[in-house]
């Protein structure tokens, strides 16, 4: 009896606290949210920045499939344009998905890569999230693959938002800047430059979910994103079932994501 009666208000701090974190997982999204960088020359010609979901699925119904390019900066640097998110909770963690949508990718060379609709993503993992949440391991996708990197081996903004850099054609999310500006796995352009241009996605974050969603987020038409399953019905869609990479593990011009993994092809 006396285990007992130590053992309850444990037991009721740890259910208080778990109630507590579960209620507001949308602050966590917003809390570890990425902070986008762009390459310098993102918004030129048919280079473009992240895409509104909605806008591009209604113009589809409506039978309008002309290009679209978001080439304006200001919608980016100034919140309209959304990130879209998803958290699970996975054992003692936390993981939290943010998707990114693209009207438009550009050739990543002369004559390959270009199409229209592109998602890309970035997961984050809070361990310990209902006791002493803090950020880990970052997946960072790219070209229908990812790696992951552990603290130190990525950057942060203001401590908890990981920094992720955009490819400039075919819009993948890489730990670090660089690239030599062909089509292999880590080679698109991501040199921001001066221009600094960059996105707060914290700023406009829209949870994903079938119900009560926006119109796009229960439709499972493929058709509306030329080919492509939106996030919702992708296979990758339960976070607790991701391995920390995708490819090879020597560094290829095909995908080879776990090159640059920190935790190999392990559980996430």
């Amino acid at each position: 009896m006396k285990g007992m009666r130590l053992s309850l208000p444990l037991l009721f701090l740890a259910l208080v606290g778990l109630g507590n974190a579960e209620s507001d997982v949308s602050q966590f999204a917003r809390d570890y949210a990425p902070y986008l960088r762009f390459d310098s020359k993102e918004g030129e010609g048919n280079l473009c920045f992240p895409h509104n979901a909605q806008e591009f699925f209604e113009a589809r119904k409506s039978g309008d499939w002309s290009r679209k390019c978001n080439r304006d900066y200001d919608s980016v640097a100034g919140g309209s344009i959304p990130t879209y998110w998803h958290a699970m909770t996975c054992g003692y963690h936390l993981h939290i998905a943010y998707w990114n949508f693209y009207g438009y990718n550009e050739d990543c060379d002369c004559c390959s890569g270009e199409r229209d609709a592109w998602w890309e993503f970035i997961v984050v993992k809070i361990r310990d999230w209902t006791l002493s949440p803090h950020m880990h391991e970052v997946m960072f996708g790219q070209k229908n693959g990812w790696y992951t990197r552990i603290p130190g081996h990525y950057e942060t903004f203001n401590t908890t938002h990981p920094v992720a850099y955009i490819g400039k054609s075919n819009h993948g999310t890489y730990h670090d800047d660089g690239g030599t500006g062909t089509c292999c796995y880590y080679e698109d352009f991501r040199n921001p430059g001066s221009p600094n241009k960059h996105m707060v996605t914290w700023d406009n974050l829209i949870e994903l979910k079938q119900e009560d969603g926006e119109g796009w987020m229960a439709d499972s038409n493929i058709d509306w994103w030329h080919g492509l399953k939106s996030p919702i019905f992708r296979d990758d869609w339960d976070l607790c079932g991701l391995v920390g990479c995708t490819g090879s593990s020597l560094q290829v011009c095909g995908t080879c994501g776990c090159h640059k993994s920190d935790i190999g092809d392990d559980p996430f």
